[in-house]
């Protein structure tokens, strides 16, 4: 019988029984994300200031799987150190609960929201506390992005609602992405541009850029697979959905913004050479078909604008200047809560418990069996 079952759950399925002296991890090899292992932990005795959390539930999507094919280039694997070398740690989105303390400013008993590492438990060193939250000081984070070192408590946070937890952890850092690139996009006047083409269209994080840019009353064309055809049309997201097959017969050739999330070399290439002198500008966001896709694809050859990497943090911090962390913070939480009713229509939550159905989860993921339709939420069991 499958781990997986569908929210709301009554009986979890594949319990795991843990504890905190022992603490699991899935771990991905580095060399190939398609295997991974089951680690335990080393015991870990907390030091002044420190705090241990326990991950109560997490999601799981192609944004987890971009981490890993970037864990090198962009570091994420540096930001939960693997048990041995070889070996990362692809981190996920979640909540925890703060079992033991020594920080002054952090209680046992509370509930965070943050990014952790794929594991049953964790050792956090909270620093630049506040009501709202804090963010991890621990050396070898203090050179990495702090969008990803800041932790919501529950209490504090503007972006939580009790009643669409599920949508927060599936599309909270998504949705941040999507915010980016839609601010990007209005700055700079669609480049001229009367449409925008979006690829992986069923995706989690175009479905919310579509949705932003839909409210602007800016034309979208959806591109998917037939798999993903249904639940793009069916969202009402998209003016238009064009299979890939389709691409050279059915994409409409006026002015046009191209966003890329799938990765694929060859579909870059199809709509650059379709469009012609209509593409205004191309823009690399994700590799949703990582099996198909390139981290560094050779592009010399691609008619048209020559394609972009959009990299959220650069777009992140000049609007920081631009309106000041809070300013932003507000604006785009705001939003964030707005979203969650119309997402939680098109996704069903798969509530998974246990280390089977983490694991079935993943591979399912890696291997594109997972259904557009369809969100997982999952939890070691403790």
């Amino acid at each position: 019988m499958s781990p997986l079952a569908y929210a709301p759950v009554s009986e979890p399925t594949g319990y795991c029984e843990l504890t905190a002296s022992r603490a699991l991890s899935l771990e991905v090899d580095k060399s190939d994300i398609r295997h991974t292992r089951l680690a335990e932990r080393p015991d870990t005795e907390l030091k002044e200031g420190q705090i241990l959390v326990t991950l109560e539930t997490f999601s799981l999507t192609s944004n987890n799987i971009t981490y890993g094919l970037f864990g090198d280039a962009l570091n994420y694997w540096k930001f939960f150190p693997a048990t041995s070398h070889g070996w990362g740690n692809i981190p996920v989105w979640g909540f925890a609960t703060v079992e033991e303390s020594l920080h002054d400013d952090v209680e046992p008993g509370e509930r965070i929201y943050g990014y952790f590492p794929m594991a049953s438990s964790y050792v956090l060193t909270p620093d630049d506390t506040d009501d709202e939250g804090f963010l991890d000081g621990a050396p070898h984070r203090s050179s990495l992005p702090g969008f990803y070192n800041r932790y919501y408590r529950v209490s504090g946070d503007r972006g939580y609602r009790a009643d669409f937890e599920n949508q927060q952890l599936l599309f909270r850092p998504l949705f941040l992405t999507a915010y980016l690139l839609d601010d990007l996009l209005a700055d700079n006047g669609y480049c001229g541009a009367e449409q925008v083409i979006i690829s992986s269209a069923s995706s989690k994080t175009a479905m919310a850029l579509a949705w932003l840019l839909r409210q602007r009353r800016i034309e979208v064309v959806g591109l998917t697979s037939q798999t993903g055809r249904s639940f793009a049309k069916n969202s009402q997201n998209y003016d238009a959905v064009v299979l890939y097959d389709e691409i050279e017969t059915a994409l409409p050739s006026r002015p046009s913004v191209f966003l890329d999330f799938s990765g694929v070399k060859s579909t870059l290439h199809r709509v650059h050479e379709t469009l012609g002198d209509q593409l205004k500008a191309s823009y690399l966001v994700g590799m949703t078909h990582w099996e198909r896709a390139s981290t560094s694809p050779d592009l010399s050859d691609l008619p048209g604008p020559k394609p972009q990497f959009f990299a959220a943090t650069r777009h992140g911090r000049k609007l920081v200047e631009e309106f000041g962390a809070s300013e932003l913070q507000r604006r785009m939480t705001d939003k964030l809560v707005e979203f969650y009713k119309p997402a939680s229509h098109w996704i069903k939550t798969a509530r998974g418990v246990g280390v089977d159905a983490i694991q079935e989860c993943y591979d399912r993921l890696v291997s594109g069996k997972m259904l557009p339709s369809e969100g997982y939420v999952l939890s070691f069991g403790l």
